[in-house]
């Protein structure tokens, strides 16, 4: 007691002192009694093993020990086992859980759930978007039997990279779950984090529309999606929002990460000129990576400015709530999964809004392959159908099951209904305005055969991939199908599928990849009495008259360097 009230004895009043010392002792000691179950709460929300298990995970301390590990996956690092040294049980455990969930929940197990991510916003982010005056947002996510370490992580991402006043609440939509472990101890759990609800659906009705009943649920002007299988970088949020404050017709998403779905390494991808933009791919709809136009680019003053998207991955959408009902939500018709993405973006371009990627949010998500099943085929080309009739004008005919010759749409009247009352653009308005690069397989400035004119029944073949590699194009005898349609792209391509005549090999004409970076990829397609050359830094693409190879040489304008190409439509870009 004299340590804490030195120097007492010189006090006039002797029991007034003891008093107050007295009481000072207690308040420590009430203080040390709410910082000791301070660190207890903490310890147990780090190590939650207790309350929840699988019989599936991992033997924590034992494999930590056999492994030698110490903080595994902190700061986005991953854990690559090495499973020929971990003993037998743990082995099949580790091959269970790549088997069951198609990423290792084994690995998940044993890295943290508040794993710190690294500042990567590019320069000027932090002073271009504070948390000041914006409005609140609801974090809704999704899942379904994910590993409750997966869900739990995404949710502490969010509550850890994102100022507190700017969430609302956090809506877990459950759809459906079967696992034991994601119901009474994932209830326990979350109950310490006063902003976080659990809605149940009693049956499995899929990602789009366990989104919508999560979107009735919250109650925010703004709203996020998000699937259950995210991680948040610092500052992530505000930019969002951010734009969205400035024009609540924008949807924006982050610039996208990947969590590698057996290590749980975050990989960090392109920022700046070097970011993926995702655009539609036909004739699946769902999107494909490309590289920002050049047109694009140019536009812009900053690396941090938005950039327009013409499609959007999905995962993690924000957006207003009144532009969001104003849309019609996503499409109550579409099932399980597919589609629905891909709606959203089409329907904001075409009824008065846009879709931007914002460089400084910073998203990574966990991608992994799904297990291929017929319901789950027949339900996305269902969807596909539904959108490309409702949204797509004549270019349906471009899209899978338009006809619904392999599952029935059904009725899409409610839908036609509300892109009449917003009075939306016609396609073609995207396609000029928005993404006018977009490829449409079929519909190119060129399409189809390219008949040799020489020997009549030879045509340019791809002759087939072999993962990137490239291959000498061949000339083969016509049969108008696959291999043998070629379209000719405003980029200037001659491609096939994902596949572009390269020039850059001598004198041989070969297929690689396509880049989109133009180079030895662009062509020009020189119209000569109705028929075409193909030209690329001056010279034909040409055929030997001893083996009838094909052959990049100088135009001499031969018969042998003439083909016939259906011109199809005029350039979109001059």
């Amino acid at each position: 007691m004299a340590s804490l009230c030195p120097g007492f004895r010189k006090r006039r009043s002797f029991r007034r002192t003891i008093r107050i010392c007295i009481l000072i002792s207690v308040i420590v000691a009430l203080m040390h009694s709410v910082w000791t179950n301070h660190n207890d709460l903490s310890r147990e929300l780090l190590d939650p093993l207790s309350s929840l298990h699988h019989p599936d995970d991992p033997n924590v301390k034992l494999v930590f020990a056999q492994m030698n590990l110490t903080n595994p996956g902190v700061g986005g690092t991953g854990l690559l086992l090495d499973v020929s040294k971990l003993p037998k049980e743990e082995a099949e455990k580790f091959q269970r859980s790549l088997e069951q969930r198609e990423y290792s929940s084994y690995t998940s197990s044993l890295i943290p759930l508040q794993r710190s991510l690294p500042d990567i916003r590019l320069k000027g982010c932090h002073s271009l978007y504070t948390d000041l005056n914006l409005p609140e947002t609801s974090v809704v996510i999704i899942f379904y039997n994910e590993h409750w370490s997966v869900v739990l992580r995404t949710i502490h991402s969010v509550m850890d990279n994102t100022p507190p006043h700017l969430i609302k609440e956090i809506i877990l939509v459950d759809d459906a779950s079967t696992d034991e472990v994601l119901k009474e101890p994932l209830e326990r759990y979350v109950s310490r984090f006063r902003k976080v609800q659990i809605v149940r659906v009693k049956s499995n009705v899929g990602l789009t529309r366990a989104r919508m009943i999560g979107f009735e649920q919250s109650t925010a002007p703004v709203a996020v999606f998000m699937d259950g299988h995210c991680e948040c970088f610092p500052g992530w949020l505000e930019p969002l929002v951010t734009r969205i404050a400035e024009n609540q017709s924008i949807i924006t998403t982050p610039n996208l990460h990947a969590v590698d779905s057996k290590s749980f390494k975050i990989n960090e991808w392109g920022q700046g000129r070097g970011m993926g933009i995702p655009i539609l791919g036909f004739p699946n709809l769902f999107f494909t990576w490309s590289s920002m136009s050049e047109e694009e680019w140019k536009k812009r003053t900053r690396e941090t400015d938005p950039v327009r998207s013409p499609a959007m991955v999905g995962c993690v959408i924000a957006v207003s709530r009144s532009w969001f009902k104003k849309l019609g939500m996503f499409d109550p018709g579409l099932e399980i999964w597919g589609g629905q993405a891909t709606e959203l973006a089409i329907k904001t371009w075409l009824c008065g809004g846009g879709l931007e990627i914002i460089p400084c949010s910073n998203v990574a998500h966990l991608y992994h392959p799904h297990r291929p099943s017929e319901k789950r085929r027949i339900a996305y080309n269902r969807n596909i159908a539904r959108v490309s009739n409702v949204w797509l004008d004549k270019y349906k005919h471009f899209s899978d099951n338009y006809d619904g010759s392999i599952a029935d749409f059904g009725d899409i009247s409610d839908r036609i209904a509300l892109r009449d009352s917003l009075k939306c653009h016609p396609f073609e308005f995207y396609l000029t305005n928005v993404n006018p690069y977009q490829l449409i397989p079929g519909n190119g400035i060129y399409t189809g055969l390219i008949r040799n004119v020489e020997l009549g029944t030879d045509c340019l073949d791809s002759g087939g991939t072999k993962n990137g590699d490239k291959i000498n194009v061949l000339l083969y005898s016509c049969h108008g199908q696959g291999n043998q349609l070629w379209d000719f792209t405003e980029r200037r391509e001659i491609r096939t599928g994902g596949q572009c005549l390269d020039s850059g090999y001598g004198d041989n004409v070969v297929m690689r990849n396509c880049h989109g970076l133009r180079g030895n990829q662009e062509w020009e397609v020189v119209s000569v009495e109705g028929q075409v050359l193909l030209r690329s830094y001056g010279n034909c693409v040409g055929v030997t008259k001893s083996n009838h190879a094909l052959v990049l040489e100088k135009c001499h304008n031969s018969a042998l360097q003439r083909w016939t190409w259906k011109q199809n439509r005029k350039p979109r870009i001059s």
